[in-house]
């Protein structure tokens, strides 16, 4: 198979160029000012779009196995092609945890089946996600495993972190903390501080992130290994990053959408269990750190945290409605809409924060870039389109999101996955 993607406006992270791409056998063979369309079997007219490295989101929950009524490998690829989302990883605090190579297998077997993105399991640190007893890191990882977390949970055992950390080292493993002292969110809705105490709602203090974050930087550089930190949320976690990365820290980290577009005054607007994610929505202090830090590097990379739960799990009351929401669809058009149309950021930049970093963490030396010799995990988009967010437009089973009616701007037109074209709305 081949396919020409023609009169493309084509970005990468230091530059932006025009082109035309021709794609054989899933890999990009060839990038030139004309290239004939004859033989081709498929040609996308990209002209008035920009053409991406498709992004990569270290950050989503797929539910399988155990909770398919809320999204299945299928439906959550499906939204991922719909967001421009090739590469993404799937975090283990499924109904039946990934700590086992059976389950671990049946993941990445399932995600390769279905063909339409590239799903990588992360698997358990340790054993049901009870912080105890370590998993076999060899067989995760010959299982297809990528990383390793118990995300939703810390591993708030130091010692046994510290043996995790030794011990994914030798594998070459990334280890993924979720970083949250549970003592100091037990029953907490929000972040805590005066919009709190203005509701009445029990708040979750930023001191239960940034203290977690603090001990794990201390462990990664006392072990030197490697470590990646999840959804970071809160300014004094950026510092004591920022400080790490300083001092040669093998750090890397994550915020998500919602960090930079919503805040704690989105309650006093919204009294609403959508609105409810863990790290809780931030103050507009932390919004501008989380900004400054993204800009400067501090900050690797954007993931969406996709974390679908039906409507009547969001309808209870809030103090037992779940954390999270999705983002799989929703992550370019927030990241452009809030850093790029409202902010000082560039197209390039967002590249950077989307492609080009998680695909270097990651350790993908094929990815991230639209060149020659490169995979063809492509997306275009349109900037200058907008659309507001609704029900019907998308593809997760879920639909657990404060955007929905919101007004966006930029959309993806097509995503091409390994040379596949598995979404497309270019004319």
């Amino acid at each position: 198979m081949s396919l020409l993607i023609k009169n493309a406006a084509i970005v990468n992270h230091h530059s932006i160029s025009k082109g035309n791409v021709l794609v054989e056998n899933g890999v990009i063979q060839k990038i030139r000012k004309n290239i004939s369309e004859r033989n081709v079997s498929k040609v996308l007219d990209a002209h008035g779009t920009y053409v991406l490295p498709g992004f990569i989101d270290m950050h989503t929950h797929l539910r399988s196995p155990g909770r398919e009524d809320e999204e299945t490998i299928e439906s959550g690829s499906l939204a991922a092609a719909h967001g421009g989302v090739t590469t993404l990883l799937c975090m283990p605090n499924t109904e039946y945890p990934l700590d086992n190579q059976q389950r671990v297998s049946w993941v990445r077997e399932t995600a390769q089946q279905i063909g339409i993105a590239d799903v990588y399991p992360v698997g358990c640190i340790t054993k049901e996600r009870k912080g105890k007893e370590l998993t076999e890191f060899g067989h995760l990882k010959e299982a297809g495993a990528i990383a390793l977390s118990d995300d939703g949970n810390p591993v708030e055992n130091t010692l046994v972190l510290r043996r995790a950390l030794e011990y994914a080292s030798a594998f070459n493993l990334l280890i993924i903390s979720h970083c949250e002292d549970t003592s100091l969110t037990a029953g907490g809705i929000m972040r805590e501080g005066k919009t709190s105490s203005l509701l009445g709602l029990a708040g979750i203090p930023s001191i239960a992130e940034s203290i977690v974050v603090a001990r794990e930087l201390e462990l990664a550089r006392y072990a030197n290994t490697r470590i990646h930190l999840a959804h970071i949320s809160c300014k004094r976690s950026v510092e004591f990053i920022g400080r790490a990365k300083r001092d040669g820290v093998r750090v890397s980290c994550e915020t998500c959408p919602h960090y930079f577009s919503l805040s704690t005054e989105d309650w006093e607007e919204r009294y609403s269990a959508l609105l409810k994610v863990n790290p809780p929505l931030p103050e507009k202090e932390d919004i501008a750190a989380i900004k400054k830090a993204l800009k400067n590097g501090i900050i690797d990379t954007v993931a969406s945290d996709h974390a679908p739960h039906t409507k009547e799990e969001k309808n209870a009351d809030l103090q037992e409605a779940p954390f999270g929401m999705i983002g799989l669809e929703l992550l370019f058009p927030l990241t452009y809409t809030y850093l790029v149309d409202k902010g000082n950021f560039s197209i390039k930049e967002l590249v950077r924060m989307l492609s080009v970093t998680p695909a270097r963490i990651l350790g993908f030396s094929v990815r991230g870039a639209i060149k020659e010799g490169m995979r063809a995990d492509i997306t275009v988009v349109d900037t200058d389109a907008s659309f507001k967010v609704s029900e019907d437009d998308l593809y997760s089973l879920s639909k657990n999101t404060p955007f929905l009616g919101a007004e966006l701007k930029g959309k993806v037109l097509a995503t091409v996955f390994g040379g596949k074209v598995v979404y497309n709305e270019l004319k």
